[in-house]
């Protein structure tokens, strides 16, 4: 059988002719196909950008350079509500509505992405154990969905990741475990530093970039300042909430680093709490989590947007039953063009810098 071919072209007399003819065949079929070619791979690129439509709830800033993306959290008399819609939210742009609202959604819907930043200066000693087992058991009751990520970072004089982002409870406490206090305080570079990490994940939809910083406040090491580390956590889209361990300080320094704290968290649409003693810690830990489910998440896009650098203030107001809701979040954006690839997006020259003041 493996000869038969080759016999049946020995007893064709004008095997010759057969193969010439081949070869024209070959050749008017390669001229023809050649401008079908060139004209399917034109077709390709316009079909392309017609069958891949940008979706009007995408939460991602590669396709719209104006799309902003805010989380806010609503409360009444000191607790959070949980039950808004859209139509109970109004939100201003630069003093104007949205020219549309591309998306509304609860944060229980959106994956955390959670960083643990713990102070490990030497001034911490004597209340170390019961802040690293409040931050343990935060972690472990914090990480809901499958998909929810931390890290653990404790900083003194530098910082340090000891646990990377991992959905493990107990590679968590044990990231924890690992801290031990020593040196100074450089808190604005760890909360820059943090802030960063969290902007370079690589993340394939919105999520809810939060870090969860104890400490006293009382920054005295590192190069980054308290502005630059507000500006750090505004570009990547981080709310801070900050647990004052100022219980043992002296009025003027306990005061002092609760302003740096809550200057840190307001800016960011979080907030800080300060427990009164060392096994308080855990209280406030449970008070944020609560909070982080609570939060609500809108998208829309601002009117008259112009990517020029331009800070631009956000205005969320919220009715219920009659009634005007308490509102945090961050304050506004600068709509400059972004020098990066942020979260969500896989086209830095589409995408605009987000950060709030």
């Amino acid at each position: 059988m493996a000869t038969r071919p080759a016999g049946i072209l020995n007893r064709t007399a004008d095997r010759k002719g057969h193969l010439e003819l081949l070869v024209a065949l070959v050749a008017v079929l390669g001229l023809s196909l050649q401008p079908a070619s060139a004209q399917n791979c034109g077709e390709c690129t316009i079909s392309a950008a017609v069958e891949t439509p940008v979706s009007a709830t995408e939460w991602t800033l590669s396709k719209q350079v104006n799309e902003v993306n805010v989380l806010f959290l609503a409360s009444r008399g000191g607790k959070a509500t949980g039950d808004l819609s859209q139509n109970d939210v109004l939100v201003e742009d630069d003093g104007k509505p949205p020219a549309a609202i591309l998306g509304f959604r609860t944060e229980h819907e959106l994956p955390l992405r959670v960083g643990m930043v713990i102070d490990t200066s030497s001034s911490v000693n004597s209340r170390f154990r019961f802040e690293q087992a409040a931050a343990s058991l935060f972690l472990r009751e914090v990480l809901q969905r499958d998909d929810d990520l931390a890290f653990v970072m404790g900083f003194d004089n530098y910082s340090k990741v000891t646990q990377d982002f991992v959905h493990d409870a107990n590679l968590l406490s044990r990231g924890v475990e690992q801290l031990h206090p020593d040196g100074g305080t450089a808190l604005y570079d760890a909360v820059s530093t943090a802030s960063q990490k969290l902007q370079r994940r690589p993340e394939q939809e919105m999520v809810a970039r939060v870090l969860v910083v104890l400490s006293d406040g009382n920054n005295n090491a590192g190069y980054a300042s308290l502005e630059g580390a507000i500006d750090a956590a505004q570009r990547a889209e981080v709310t801070i909430y900050a647990i004052s361990t100022n219980w043992n300080s002296g009025q003027l320094e306990g005061d002092l680093g609760n302003k740096n704290l809550r200057r840190l968290a307001e800016q960011t649409g979080g907030r800080v709490l300060m427990p009164p003693n060392p096994k308080a810690v855990t209280k406030a830990f449970a008070k944020i989590g609560e909070e982080l489910r609570s939060r609500y998440a809108i998208s829309y896009k601002p009117a008259g947007f112009v990517s020029d650098g331009h800070y631009r203030k956000i205005k969320i107001q919220a009715h219920q039953a009659g009634e005007k809701l308490q509102i945090r979040a961050r304050k506004g954006y600068y709509a400059s063009p972004a020098s990066g690839i942020n979260a969500a997006s896989h086209d830095a020259d589409s995408t605009v810098t987000l950060a709030s003041r």
